[in-house]
């Protein structure tokens, strides 16, 4: 299994930038990762695999892409009550 990666940069107050992300889900085959066929190349990442994507949106204050939201500060957190 691959080893934990976070390259998420801390939110940084002072300049109120949002981080936009897309988010894909891929089927995978376990196999590849712990069974006999670990490290048969690589798993497929691919259109055929493909189940959904969501977004764009803000990683921080998980908000919808929409025009007037980009050029508003992001607050660094979820709107209070959600």
């Amino acid at each position: 299994m691959p080893g934990h990666v976070d390259r998420v940069p801390e939110y940084d107050p002072r300049s109120g930038d949002h981080l936009w992300t897309v988010t894909c889900a891929y089927r995978v085959d376990p196999e590849r990762f712990t069974g006999e066929r670990a490290g048969d190349g690589p798993a497929l990442l691919d259109l055929e695999n493909l189940l959904l994507t969501a977004g764009p949106g803000c990683f921080f204050c998980e908000q919808t892409w929409s025009p007037r939201l980009a050029r508003r500060r992001c607050p660094g957190h979820p709107p209070r009550g959600r």
